[in-house]
């Protein structure tokens, strides 16, 4: 007997929901007719047992039963809007009419009381009386109510998928019996390899996010997979406890603004699933809060709306504090705070309030009124005490932004007795700031409630993969022309040494270097070219990140002329279109040419819409903050990145293309998002993405193409200006310390003008890195030398005029010096960011991890190059101590590798796996040196002879193993010499080897043929 659905997956599900307390009954053994939907006298007795005074008023009961069949013929009419309605009246929250003309809420499942309802799955349900019988392959229904429907598929034939089953149920069963799906909460799909769930009227699709998998955020998507995750999910998914949550609670309907738009019903996906249930039971069980690390486009923010609803409409939470409680969400953006609100009327939330000012807000919170309130983290400075209850539950999006500090501590001192719940995708650790202890509740693990990894988000597609592709923008400066010429340009204007010193500090900027027009041109046709080659067929949008708003100007304008020259047009004809979003000052003192971008939110809202739109020609659209984080617009395909981020903001700029989209006329799906990085932040970006970790390594020399190596430039200046205070107690603030200072560098020395060139040149470095770990350790002293800095510096105006008046010119100096700009794109500056090179990476930090500092800053690892600086930072602390022949070994297999080009995923993942090959043998030498083992310590120093001793010694007579080490070096020499680049594909070359090879093994009175002579021959041949 061959594999069937029946009696593979079908089989199994129905074994499943036994064994998870449903009753198990052939479906032409239900009680009812095959016209019917609702199992009539099941509702019946439900209705008459949650609702004891219908027991006494047949006729209103009656009444009820139906006002349920009416609402489940009209979804022939809509079924989306049947279904929201009977979604409410399955909550609950509906008044049926009673017979002397009354409307009461009837309750038709006990969400609280599992035991009190009937839970019955049955196979093989017909429904007819429409276009031609169907048969639903599963049916689980709860008090009568089909609530879920699953259709299987075999799980042998090629052809026959999942999406198979997702087609039958979107395109036949629910186009000719949309009434047999009006009480549905979701619906399932498997052949029983994939297991997926999705709400009505979900279009099928194999690379679909809304066809959902079900899982646990405890698994590892590595180890469960297959089979094994199908069953896991229909454990997880299809039991009581998870489906009546999910319809009492977790079910959101989004209405149509337009015509170009329909309702949509929407699901949680399961890591909001648990996380919202985490936050309810945390409230229930008086917990201070917690922190949900979820990866950035995993949908936290609709998190917050499942929370805020399951908090709300819990009769529990209102019983446990004695009033319903007041649910705060607070973003600390107003595009933001729009954007949740509009989130949170998806969810119908009731009781919601925007304040519009600070003084709505306090009188709000002051109010005690219960419901939703959506505000900034701005809106509650100087708030002061506004209500001590302890029902008040304050939900923090972005978690890992303007949450510290004074606005953190002023809402948690407006409202001290509330919980806080944070959800981050960027979650921070540093000296001065952790989200861990911010919001971790003590009794999570690390800290943390709910994690969802990128591993996983990636692995269950609800995000792509981010491949970052560097770009080297160089360019030739000569230096002493412009030396020169601003000599001149100084002897023109009749300016001093302090006033030549103030214009060359002012000029010697980041933003001097990107706003030269030269380098804007060559940048933008370098976008251009890039994203009509690769995004742009795909039907896809880019964004384009600048470093401030003048450069905002200059790329909108470089771009679209670029796209003008090329003629570069959608399908239809029109060229493409370049949209600027940034924050224009509405005041007289904004620049002209700026005020032409002053959008109001409505306008603002309209170019998103035309920006997500595939058949507009707003192709681009330019930023330097807003929309960098929180704007999700999956058609998004590339991110151009040319202005400095750190951390958190980095992280979640780069994030910005990683949601899934599939092209509506093409049928092309996004397979990963592209950020293209012209500032040289790969290994920032490294940083970033793995999350917070334990700081060290060392920088290498400075490199002008990568942001991040700069401080290594900082320290060398911060040391030669302490030189210069040797002696000075940097930690004393007496104004002693600072006459003493004075004193070192007087006024008009040599030694206050290096003093002074050298500290702007440190303060530009500090404010464009701050908080690089590496600088922490400096920070005592960088603040000391800032203050001797401020007491110097002249205090007259003028200098602001003197900016005015000359810095157009300084700027035109330098860019009139700045020649031969050239962007190439920079392979080995590559970083594949998808979910197995994250877990590689993950498994090098675990093999380089110091022991006893399991703490949530140590999760996580680095990336490529900063993998390499790990390890080689490891090896030089053991060469320092003693040259070992181990670690010679080690730090030449580095060197190896860090000159290998990364150019795809393939190569990506080759690399990390040869540095966690190269990092383990770093743990096992450190482990060797301190056990005084010599032995393994030259095993390690040549691997290649370790593995030929342990072939030899397989397959050599007891005997002779004394003098395998012999055999072995004879082997070795004899290939080292022999061996030559190419040797394998020449027939003369592999003779040569095998020749002196057999006669190697012959001296030893060894066998020349046979299994020793075959591993040795094909293990040179693989490794020299």
């Amino acid at each position: 007997m061959g594999w069937t659905e029946s009696s593979t997956i079908q089989r199994s599900l129905l074994e499943w929901a036994e064994e998870a307390g449903w009753e198990r009954i052939p479906g032409d053994e239900l009680p009812r007719d095959w016209h019917d939907v609702i199992i009539e006298g099941w509702a019946r007795e439900a209705l008459l047992a949650l609702n004891p005074e219908l027991a006494d008023d047949p006729e209103s009961a009656e009444l009820v039963l139906h006002e349920l069949n009416q609402a489940v013929l009209d979804a022939h009419n809509g079924l989306v809007a049947a279904n929201e309605r009977l979604t409410v009246m399955l909550r609950g929250d509906h008044s049926f009419p009673t017979i002397d003309g009354k409307h009461v809420p009837r309750r038709l499942i006990d969400f609280g009381g599992l035991g009190n309802n009937r839970f019955t799955v049955a196979n093989e349900v017909t429904i007819a009386g429409a276009v031609k019988p169907r048969r639903f392959d599963v049916v689980y229904y709860v008090n009568g109510f089909p609530l879920v429907v699953a259709e299987t598929k075999t799980p042998v034939k090629q052809q026959v998928s999942w999406a198979n089953a997702a087609k039958d149920i979107y395109g036949t069963y629910e186009e000719d019996y949309p009434n047999f799906f009006a009480t549905n909460v979701f619906n399932i799909a498997t052949e029983g390899l994939e297991f997926r769930m999705a709400p009505i009227r979900a279009v099928p699709d194999p690379d679909s996010e809304i066809w959902a998998p079900w899982g646990s955020t405890e698994d590892d998507p590595k180890v469960v997979t297959g089979p094994a995750r199908v069953e896991r999910a229909a454990r997880l998914l299809l039991r009581p406890e998870t489906i009546l949550p999910i319809l009492k609670d977790l079910v959101m309907f989004r209405h149509a603004r337009d015509a170009s738009e329909t309702d949509v019903k929407l699901l949680p996906r399961y890591p909001q699933f648990e996380a919202a249930l985490g936050i309810h039971q945390k409230v229930l069980d008086g917990r201070p809060g917690g922190l949900i690390w979820h990866h950035q486009g995993s949908g936290k923010t609709e998190l917050m709306a499942f929370a805020a609803a399951r908090l709300l409409r819990d009769p529990a939470v209102t019983e446990r504090f004695g009033s319903a409680p007041t649910v705060i969400v607070i973003a600390d953006r107003r595009d933001l705070v729009r954007q949740t609100a509009e989130m949170f009327e998806t969810a119908g939330m009731p009781r919601m309030s925007v304040p519009r000012n600070r003084s709505e807000l306090f009188a709000l919170l002051r109010s005690g009124e219960p419901g939703v309130v959506i505000t900034t983290v701005h809106k509650f400075a100087e708030a002061g005490h506004l209500n001590d209850r302890s029902n008040i539950v304050v939900l923090v999006d972005e978690a890992h932004r303007s949450q510290e500090g004074k606005l953190g501590d002023a809402w948690r001192a407006a409202v001290p007795s509330a919980r806080f719940f944070g959800a981050t995708g960027t979650a921070i650790e540093d000296k001065d700031r952790s989200t861990f202890k911010l919001f971790g509740d003590p009794d999570d693990p690390d800290f943390v409630m709910s994690r969802y990894t990128p591993e996983q988000s990636i692995a269950d597609g609800f995000t792509k993969p981010v491949i970052v592709e560097g770009r080297s923008v160089r360019f030739s400066l000569d230096k002493e022309a412009l030396d020169e010429a601003f000599d001149e340009l100084a002897a023109e204007e009749d300016l001093d040494e302090d006033e030549k010193v103030f214009l060359s500090g002012k000029a010697s900027h980041i933003e001097t270097i990107l706003s030269d027009p030269k380098r804007v041109t060559e940048v933008c046709v370098d976008i251009v070219d890039h994203f009509l080659t690769f995004v742009a067929p795909l039907g896809q949008k880019a964004q384009v990140v600048a470093y401030n708003r003048s450069l905002v100007v200059a790329y909108a304008r470089a771009i679209e002329a670029e796209l003008q020259r090329r003629g570069a047009a959608i399908p239809d004809g029109r060229i493409r279109e370049v949209g600027v979003v940034m924050h224009v000052p509405d005041s007289k003192d904004t620049p002209k040419e700026y005020k032409k971008y002053l959008l109001t939110p409505e306008q603002e809202e309209g170019l998103k819409r035309r920006f997500k739109k595939v058949d507009d020609p707003m192709s681009f659209v330019v930023v330097t903050a807003k929309w960098m984080t929180g704007f999700n617009a999956p058609i998004e395909g590339v991110l151009y990145l040319d202005k400095p981020a750190r951390d958190a903001n980095l992280f979640q700029t780069i994030t910005r293309p990683n949601r899934p989209w599939k092209n509506p006329v093409t049928g092309q799906c996004k397979d990963y998002g592209r950020v293209v990085d012209y500032i040289g932040l790969a290994k920032a970006i490294g940083n970033a993405i793995t999350g917070p970790q334990a700081k060290g390594g060392e920088e290498d020399e400075l490199n002008v193409t990568d942001a991040s190596k700069l401080a290594g430039k900082f320290v060398a200046d911060l040391t030669r200006l302490l030189h210069l205070f040797s002696g000075i107690d940097t930690t004393d603030s007496s104004f002693e310390s600072l006459a003493e200072a004075h004193e070192r560098v007087p006024e008009g020395s040599s030694q206050r003008t290096d003093f002074v060139e050298t500290y702007v040149a440190v303060q530009t470095v500090w404010e464009f890195l701050d908080p690089h770990p590496m600088l922490q350790p400096f920070k005592p002293q960088y603040f000391w030398l800032a203050r001797v800095y401020e007491s110097i510096r002249p205090k007259e105006v003028s200098k602001a005029f003197l900016w005015a008046r000359l810095g157009a010119k300084t700027t035109a100096l330098i860019h009139g010096h700045m020649n031969d700009v050239v962007v190439k794109t920079m392979h080995s500056k590559t970083v594949t960011l998808d979910a197995a090179g994250l877990a590689l990476v993950k498994a090098i930090a675990a093999q380089l991890r110091l022991p006893d500092t399991d703490t949530p800053e140590t999760k996580g690892g680095n990336v490529y190059q900063e993998i390499l600086d790990s390890i080689e930072a490891r090896i030089r602390r053991r060469m320092a101590g003693a040259e070992s022949p181990a670690y010679k070994s080690l730090a030449e297999r580095i060197e190896k590798l860090r000159t290998k080009a990364i150019e795809n995923v393939e190569d990506s993942l080759a690399f990390l796996e040869e540095a966690l090959r190269i990092a383990q043998d770093v743990v096992a030498a450190d482990r060797a040196a301190e056990q005084g083992d010599d032995e393994a310590l030259d095993w390690i120093s040549d691997p290649k002879r370790g593995a030929l001793t342990q072939i030899v010694e397989e397959n050599t007579p007891p005997g002779l193993h004394k003098i395998v080490p012999d055999i072995v070096h004879r082997i070795d020499s004899i290939v080292a010499e022999v061996a030559y680049t190419g040797w394998t594909s020449s027939d003369a070359g592999d003779k040569h080897v095998r020749r002196e090879l057999r006669s190697a093994l012959k001296d030893y009175s060894l066998p020349v043929k046979g299994e020793l002579f075959d591993r040795t021959y094909e293990y040179v041949r693989e490794n020299y």
